[in-house]
């Protein structure tokens, strides 16, 4: 089970870089970026426990990380009562919350434990100081390390108002369900014993993985019944594209193509673009919210053959050739997840804006 709110915090190190204008900065390609992690979601990443990483967020990929000692063992065979033997170890009962125990948040009056958000922080920061060279002691780190806790307070919220709403539903996970879960992980951790080991190294208690399988349980059932109705068939364009750093150059490579010169051979050419201009130019097939806006605009309202004017973005200048359109093309499953997680993010948001929220910590 590879915890989303670890590798989302990893993300938050990795440099965005800060568009600026064109000229004088280099262009990329007219991919609109990711929004960076926000809190609460929608801006931030798929939040039900578990679930797949894939992008989230406008159609854009999303940053994965490998699996490491502080990230839990992954269960990637599936698994039915016929395939494995009976499980070593079984999830415990739920038990009530201590009285008047320390509490970092609370959802609709259900607490959230002090000691579970201190040591899900302490988890997720010493994976960014191993993986991903964090200096906890730096302006920087310090900085990171105040928005990790934040991230890591909306992900203990975001499983709990999943939780209830789940429980309005009439979503149930069972002790079976659980329980099966866990044999999977052991049988793909090797052992007991080297699932004990993660157990210990991350300061974690069997009930704590054990609510974490519930959380992802519940998660991937709420995810499954809100996109149930998604459509898995958009209309999507087949664009070509050559982008110059300046307008001028930008309408000197459109005179060229008015002048019969191929699309292809001047992409090569000019274009800045690293991607695709050794494919002249070619962008491939494209749904709506993956491209810039106005590059996407300027693409939908060509008919294929045609080439635009030129098309000032975020990314500089660019001509447009649309070579193909497809009314109802099957998104690549990539695209198709992440229109998935956009579409929960986006419910998940309107949920928890109906429940009473209270953050008891800090940054």
């Amino acid at each position: 089970m590879n915890r989303p709110w670890i590798w989302l915090l990893l993300s938050m190190i990795v440099v965005l870089f800060t568009l600026t204008a064109c000229e004088g900065a280099p262009p990329a390609s007219p991919t609109a970026p990711p929004p960076p992690p926000s809190s609460p979601p929608p801006a931030a990443t798929p939040v039900p426990t578990g679930l797949p990483a894939t992008p989230t967020v406008a159609l854009t990929a999303v940053a994965k990380t490998t699996t490491t000692a502080t990230t839990a063992p992954k269960t990637t065979t599936p698994v039915t009562t016929a395939t494995l033997p009976k499980p070593a170890l079984t999830c415990p009962a739920v038990t009530p919350l201590p009285a008047n125990a320390p509490l970092a948040a609370r959802v609709n009056g259900q607490g959230i434990l002090l000691d579970l958000y201190n040591r899900h922080v302490s988890q997720a920061q010493n994976a960014m100081v191993q993986n991903a060279g964090l200096d906890p002691k730096s302006t920087q780190g310090q900085e990171t390390i105040k928005s990790l806790r934040q991230q890591v307070l909306d992900q203990l919220i975001n499983d709990v108002v999943i939780s209830q709403q789940a429980e309005r539903e009439g979503i149930k996970v069972t002790d079976d369900d659980l329980n099966l879960r866990l044999a999977q992980m052991i049988q793909d951790a090797g052992s007991v014993e080297k699932l004990n080991e993660y157990l210990t190294k991350n300061q974690l208690t069997l009930g704590d993985l054990c609510s974490q399988v519930r959380a992802q349980l519940l998660g991937e059932a709420m995810l499954n019944r809100i996109t149930a109705a998604l459509p898995t068939q958009v209309p999507q364009v087949h664009a070509r594209h050559i982008l110059v750093a300046s307008a001028q150059q930008a309408q000197a490579v459109r005179d060229q193509l008015r002048q019969g010169k191929d699309f292809a051979a001047l992409a090569k050419q000019y274009s800045l673009d690293e991607a695709s201009k050794e494919q002249g130019g070619d962008l491939g097939w494209f749904p709506k919210g993956v491209m810039d806006p106005q590059f996407e605009a300027v693409a939908f309202q060509l008919k294929p053959g045609e080439t635009s004017d030129v098309v000032r973005t975020q990314f500089c200048f660019h001509v447009i050739r649309v070579d193909e359109k497809d009314n109802a093309r099957a998104l690549p499953p990539e695209l198709l997840q992440n229109a998935r997680q956009q579409a929960f993010l986006a419910w998940l948001q309107a949920v928890r804006e109906t429940m009473k929220i209270e953050r008891l910590v800090t940054s």
